[in-house]
């Protein structure tokens, strides 16, 4: 095998190589998670503190509440601020997230990840990513009114209705996860090719067709082991906190899992990303180097001598880590 090539992975190996990078790295890819994260937490419990009146709560744990206009009232104002609260997480997940898949990038070539160079390129490209998650929702909401109104439509022209009305739910229980997972790769191939948002989603549809349910089993089995591990460190994390914290309590509780647990996500997803490309196309590390505007590697594999996944000793360490003589 070419010493610069990137080779197809399996499932496990695709796990393995993620794991060993989130290892390998951690301080970088935690500094860059948690650089966003924090600030956007701290943000929320501003927002959601303001927002939450003492009559709210205690109205909210009366069990026959008055629901008159000043109830109505914080409860508007409470929603609204739980609405802007998502938005800035979702926000910072966004941009911690595409920021590591640069990160992962520049570990693949062998380099140590700046975090500052990692978020500069994903705040550069975060208008891209914004509209990309706009066209998956909007489809995804076109083909929901369209099932509903079609649902409807059949209950009060025909007589099997109820037949046409559960096809059209099924049907759209299966086409909105099939959708999901073929623009799973949409944001690494916004972060590493620079697509637009249209071609991003055409992009990750053309690599996952035909591996449509090994992606699945990689992102599937990536969701158990995260979901796992955020439920022991929630845990942990809550026996260190005082009792009756409420919102204070579960936003450290969020803010830290999602700290600790996106890289590892996220590295999944970049892996899944190269491996797919692996499989489509000649792609190299020197492919990706140009890809993401970084030095090109010497061709010649004396003066370079990257790791692929298949050795023990893969990913690159940074110069600060010793991993025990690998």
């Amino acid at each position: 095998m070419n010493e610069l090539s990137i080779r197809p992975l399996g499932l496990g190996e695709i796990i393995d190589t993620a794991f060993k990078i989130y290892m390998h790295h951690w301080r970088a890819l935690l500094l860059l998670v948690a650089v966003v994260v924090v600030p956007a937490g701290v943000a929320t419990y501003l927002i959601l503190d303001a927002a939450i009146p003492p009559d709210l709560v205690q109205a909210l744990n009366d069990p026959s509440p008055v629901l008159d206009e000043a109830l109505l009232d914080d409860m508007l104002r409470f929603l609204g601020a739980a609405l802007l609260a998502a938005l800035i997480e979702s926000g910072a997940a966004v941009l911690a997230s595409a920021g590591s898949v640069r990160a992962v990038a520049e570990i693949y070539l062998g380099a140590s990840p700046d975090w500052r160079a990692s978020l500069m390129t994903a705040v550069r490209r975060l208008p891209a990513i914004i509209v990309t998650g706009l066209l998956i929702v909007l489809a995804i909401g076109v083909l929901t009114v369209g099932v509903w109104l079609l649902a409807g439509l059949t209950a009060t022209t025909s007589s099997g209705a109820g037949t046409l009305a559960a096809l059209s739910m099924i049907a759209w229980l299966v086409v909105v996860p099939w959708l999901a997972i073929s623009w799973a790769v949409a944001v690494p191939a916004l972060i590493v090719e620079e697509t637009s948002p249209a071609g991003a989603l055409t992009r990750s549809f053309n690599l996952v067709r035909g591996r449509w349910w090994p992606t699945f089993g990689t992102l599937l089995t990536s969701w158990l082991i995260v979901a796992v591990l955020s439920g022991i460190a929630s845990r942990l994390i809550e026996a260190f906190l005082p009792d009756g914290g409420g919102v204070l309590s579960g936003i450290v509780v969020s803010v830290a899992v999602a700290a600790a647990t996106t890289p590892f996500v996220v590295a999944v997803l970049a892996v899944l990303y190269f491996d797919l490309r692996a499989r489509r196309e000649p792609f190299d590390l020197i492919r990706l180097a140009v890809d993401i505007g970084a030095p090109p590697p010497p061709s010649t594999p004396e003066a370079f001598e990257p790791r692929p996944p298949d050795r023990a000793d893969w990913p690159p360490l940074p110069p600060d880590v010793d991993d025990g003589g690998s």
